[in-house]
Parts: C-alpha cells; structure tokens; sequence
C-alpha cells in the first residue's frame, strides 16, 4: 500500500473552514465590544478565548490557523504582526500558552492562564505599546545603544557617554534635520542591568 493512500487524521481536525473562520469572527467581535464598553477585562477577554477553542473542541493548531486565516481575511501578514509583538517584547511562540493542552484543562494549566492575564488585568492600564527604532553607535569614544522614539532619542550606555563624539552628533544632527525642530535627547549613562 502506497503512501499516498494514508489519511492523516491530524491534518483533517486542524483543517480551518470558512464557517470556522466566520464562526471565530462573530465571537471576537462580540468579545471586543464588550471589552470597548468596559463590561470585560482584558483577562475575561482571554478567558474566553481559551473557553471557545475548549467549548468547540479546537485544538492550538487548529485555533492558530483559524487566526491566521481571519487575518487574511482582512489583509493582515500574520508574520508580520508577529514581528510586531516581537519588537514590543512578546513572543508568540514563548507565550506560556504554547504547552497548555486545551483538551485537557487542569488547575496547573487554568494557573498559567492566569499568570497570564493577570499581569495585563494589573498593569494593562498603565502600559502603552509603542514602536521604537533602535541602533548602535560603537567606536572609540562612545558604545551606545539608541533607541528613537519619535521626537525622543534615548543614548544608553553602560560607560559615560561623550558628546563630543562627531559620529554621534551627526547621527543626532541627521535625525533632528527630520523633524526641521527640536529633539528630546536623554542620557542614560554607567547604567548597571541585572537578569531578574
């Protein structure tokens, strides 16, 4: 028997549908208006999400190409979005969810859930995602981080910084001829980090 006559079963259960598709959209939306007129927090909003893959017996996959395909649906690069929570600190594929195995829920997986959320239900009100640009300037007499954010420029280094570098206030020249106005640029100089 050839191959080619072998049915995966795997690939058939994560097979996404239109109606699955139009199915999750009408769920999201009602989820979102409600999380708009503030009836539910961001942590309920996840929640749910994992009581709808639950309650519709989706598995993580199956939910992941469901996602992508209503992406799609509106143009959205589902690459390109998880570039974008990479460059605002969140990795998809590290997220703690990536492990739970929705057909089997127990209170050690319910728990991670609510690590989770729990951090964006405590401080979702006080953080604002922001897109910044980052380079480097590493020569004799500077080795500095930059990090652009609009009309702000962060220089940070773990050594003094010196401003009379010419690399740097070229760079810095550069980008304020941009805007044809003044820049914010603030030191973060013989900073010390630690791993937490």
């Amino acid at each position: 028997m050839s191959d080619d006559r072998v049915i995966d079963f795997n690939d058939l259960k994560n097979k996404v549908k239109d109606s699955d598709v139009d199915k999750f959209e009408q769920y999201i939306y009602n989820l979102y208006f409600s999380v708009m007129d503030g009836s539910m927090t961001m942590a309920e909003f996840s929640r749910k999400i994992f009581d709808y893959m639950k309650d519709n017996n989706i598995s993580q996959e199956k939910f992941m190409n469901i996602q992508k395909k209503f992406m799609e649906r509106y143009g959205m690069d589902s690459e390109e979005v998880e570039r974008q929570l990479k460059n605002f600190g969140i990795d998809p594929s590290m997220a703690n969810m990536s492990n739970i195995d929705l057909n089997n829920i127990n209170a050690e997986n319910i728990e991670a859930i609510k690590k989770s959320a729990g951090f964006y239900e405590k401080y979702g009100s006080k953080i604002s995602p922001k897109s910044c640009i980052t380079t480097y300037i590493k020569n004799d007499a500077n080795e500095i981080e930059v990090i652009i954010d609009e009309e702000k420029v962060m220089l940070c280094s773990s050594k003094k910084i010196n401003l009379m570098d010419a690399e740097l206030n070229e760079f810095l020249l550069a980008y304020k001829n941009m805007f044809n106005k003044k820049i914010r640029v603030v030191l973060c100089e013989n900073y010390t980090g630690y791993d937490y």
